[in-house]
Formats: structure tokens, C-alpha cells, sequence
């Protein structure tokens, strides 16, 4: 054996994972070549960093740091910030350590550093899922890393979804392992972030009623979330305006469709605001039927639950929520469709899910980014509907399976 097969074959133990130095070697040419990925994209300014995040961060400049936190938005010019007070604190933090780099580096730098997170938790995720398959779980780690969406969420678009997700797939993580406390206070941090955690939800309910987690520790969302409030409340923010944050984020649009390929796509768009609120309402409410029914099913059927039907019924649902409920943008599925790297490990056959949901997400992503022709987004609602039907479909292959298997 040549010297250098000799050292590549070289092990290192990291806790229980074992890596031989080829492994190690690779990881990190791929890492260094996932930063300069997001780097040669770090230039392109989006409208969301135009008229929003570059205004936070000279806004917070403007404060002067901490004071930027007790401004209610809204009420001056002073603050037009709109997202919970989570950010902001991050963006406060960024106005004291980056004062020699551009605002856009550094919002953009702090999405990118949680993207890296998003791998290694899912890389963890596939170690646990897949019974400590190396290979897979390098695997899982190397395709977050160069996702498309992935990488021009955070370099190119200079948006946060790698954040909230991070603490969501931490969350899963735990639930996997039967640490339900764990679970539901990384999902109190995740929800605290961005309100998108919700689509979490369905899941986490369908979970309770097959008596795979404890419900009780749901109280750790609202108690994190009013305590992480208490920062901005000591700056001077009121906690009427505090608490109402997601309540207005929600009346802040009317569209039935912010650029999703949901079921919306279908209605015109040239109807007045009064119907469009009306269809909204409508919309949500036969969303929650829908889930109603779905877990009434799942909670009649008699079979064990499996790590592959859990990843299986994470992205179901969450796709699902985002179909079904108006007014979803092109990025709330951000979450499942870093889940689909993990679900197209289980088998070749699963791969075109994870392709198909990039191409559809792509498209949706570039028509906001660059201006694509793409202006009809019907033909993407067909095929995410395919697309959701048959992660379904084998959703209901793996419980009558474990149903007959357990009979």
C-alpha cells in the first residue's frame, strides 16, 4: 500500500463518530469551496436587503447599538424594523463587531455562518437516522453546503432562513432521540426567530397523538419567547408592541400567493382586497381541516414509527402547510427541502424529490432574485402537488407496511 492510502486511512475519533483522514481532508476543501461558493455571490444586492435590512442596520448605526432596541417600529422614521426582537438583537451585535465591514457582508456573513450549522446538524440528523453511516452523513453535510437555495438564501438574497432552521432541525434531532425537553425548548428558540416554525407544528401535534412525544413541555415556546422579549423591554419597547409582532407580520400582506406555487396560483390576482382577506380566512381554516383529517387518520392506524417515516412526515406536512395556506412566500420551504437531502439518502428513488423541489424553488427563487420570465407559476403548483402526493403516497406505504408487520 502506497504511503499516502496509508495515511488517508488514518482514523480519528470524534465522540462516536469515526473519520478516516481522507474523510476529514475532503470536508474541508468542500467547507472552504461552500464559502467561496457564497462568496462570489456576496455582491448581489436583493430587494429584501434594499429595503429592509440595509435600513436596520444603519437605523441600529444610527442608535448607536443597545438604544436601537427600545425604538418601537413605526411610530418615527427612527425604526422600520418588523421582524421579532431575536433579529434584532443579532443586528445589534453585528453594529458593534463590524464596524470596518459593510453592512451587507456582515447581515449576509451571519446567514452563512448558520448555513454551515444547518449542515452539521443535519449531517447529525443522517448519522442517527441512517444507524452511523459515515458515508450518508458526509453526504447530507456536503448537500446542504451547495444546495442552490440554500446558498442564495443567505449569499445572494441576504436572508435568515438558515437561522430559525438551524434550531428546528436541532428540535428534530432531539425528538429522534426521545429528548422531548431538549426538543421543544430548540423549538421555542426557533420560533422566537421567525414565526415560519410554525409549519413545524402539524407535525409535532401528529407526533403527541402517537404518544411519540410529551405535550407538556409545549409551554417552553411561550415562556422562551416572552423572556427573550425582555432585552428589547428593558431599551424602552413597549410588550403591547412586542407581543403583537406576528400578529402584525400576518395583516401585513394580502396576497394569496407572495411567489409560492401553492393552490392560490390558480385565482386571479385582480381580485379586490375585501375578497382576497375573505379567500385568506377561507384558506386557513380548510387547512387546519385538512390537517385535521390527516391526523385523525394516522392517529387510527396501529403501526411503530420508524426514523425514516418521521423525516417522511416532517416534509409532508410542512409541504403541505405551505400549499395549502395563502399568502406563503417562495422560501417557507426551506425546511423540508433541506429534509429531502436526508429522505433522498434512504434510496435512489427518493432522489428525484429533493431534485424536483430545487428545480421548483430555483425557479420561484431566480423570478424574485433576477427578474426570470417565468410569470405564470400554475405549471410549478402541478408539479408540487405531484410532488406532495407522493411523498404521501409513501407516507402510506410506510405505515401499512409497519401496520402488517406489526399484525
Amino acid at each position: 500500500m502506497r504511503m499516502i492510502d496509508k495515511i488517508f486511512e488514518v482514523e480519528f475519533k470524534f465522540g462516536k463518530v469515526k473519520l478516516k483522514c481522507f474523510d476529514i481532508l475532503c470536508a474541508m476543501v468542500l467547507t472552504a469551496m461552500g464559502l467561496l461558493f457564497r462568496f462570489s455571490l456576496y455582491d448581489i444586492k436583493s430587494g429584501d436587503y434594499v429595503t429592509a435590512f440595509a435600513d436596520w442596520m444603519r437605523e441600529c448605526h444610527e442608535a448607536g447599538g443597545f438604544a436601537y432596541l427600545g425604538i418601537q417600529p413605526g411610530v418615527t422614521a427612527a425604526s422600520t424594523f418588523d421582524y421579532n426582537c431575536m433579529f434584532q438583537y443579532l443586528i445589534v451585535i453585528l453594529h458593534y463587531i463590524g464596524r470596518n465591514v459593510e453592512d451587507m457582508y456582515l447581515v449576509k456573513s451571519l446567514s452563512v455562518l448558520f448555513d454551515f450549522v444547518c449542515a452539521v446538524n443535519l449531517a447529525r440528523i443522517t448519522f442517527q437516522v441512517t444507524g452511523g453511516n459515515i458515508q450518508k452523513t458526509m453526504l447530507s453535510y456536503y448537500g446542504v453546503l451547495f444546495l442552490p437555495t440554500v446558498v442564495l438564501n443567505s449569499a445572494a438574497w441576504a436572508q435568515n432562513d438558515s437561522i430559525y432552521t438551524a434550531f428546528i432541525l436541532l428540535s428534530l434531532l432531539h425528538i429522534i432521540r426521545g429528548n422531548d425537553f431538549r426538543a421543544f425548548m430548540y423549538l421555542a428558540i426557533s420560533y422566537s426567530f421567525k414565526q415560519q416554525a410554525i409549519f413545524f407544528m402539524p407535525f409535532i401535534i401528529i407526533m403527541w397523538l402517537k404518544n411519540r412525544i410529551k405535550i407538556r413541555y409545549i409551554l417552553a415556546i411561550p415562556v422562551f419567547h416572552v423572556l427573550a422579549m425582555i432585552p428589547a423591554a428593558i431599551a424602552g419597547r413597549s410588550w403591547g408592541d412586542l407581543l403583537g409582532i406576528y400578529g402584525n407580520q400576518v395583516s401585513m400582506f394580502s396576497r394569496l400567493t407572495m411567489n409560492y406555487p401553492s393552490i392560490y396560483t390558480i385565482i386571479t390576482s385582480d381580485l379586490k382586497k375585501g375578497t382576497r382577506q375573505l379567500v385568506i380566512r377561507a384558506g386557513v381554516l380548510a387547512t387546519v381541516i385538512i390537517f385535521g383529517m390527516l391526523a385523525s387518520y394516522i392517529y387510527h392506524k396501529k403501526f411503530k414509527i420508524t426514523d425514516k417515516f418521521i423525516i417522511t412526515l416532517v416534509i409532508f406536512t410542512a409541504e403541505l402547510c405551505c400549499f395549502c395556506l395563502p399568502v406563503m412566500h417562495e422560501r417557507y420551504g426551506y425546511m423540508p427541502e433541506m429534509l429531502a437531502v436526508v429522505y433522498a439518502l434512504y434510496s435512489y428513488k427518493r432522489l428525484p424529490i429533493c431534485a424536483f423541489l430545487q428545480v421548483i424553488s430555483m425557479i420561484t427563487y431566480t423570478r424574485y432574485l433576477f427578474g426570470s420570465t417565468v410569470t405564470m407559476l400554475w405549471p410549478l403548483t402541478v408539479a408540487m402537488l405531484v410532488i406532495i402526493l407522493t411523498v404521501g403516497y409513501d407516507l402510506y406505504q410506510q405505515m401499512q407496511i409497519a401496520e402488517e408487520a406489526d399484525a
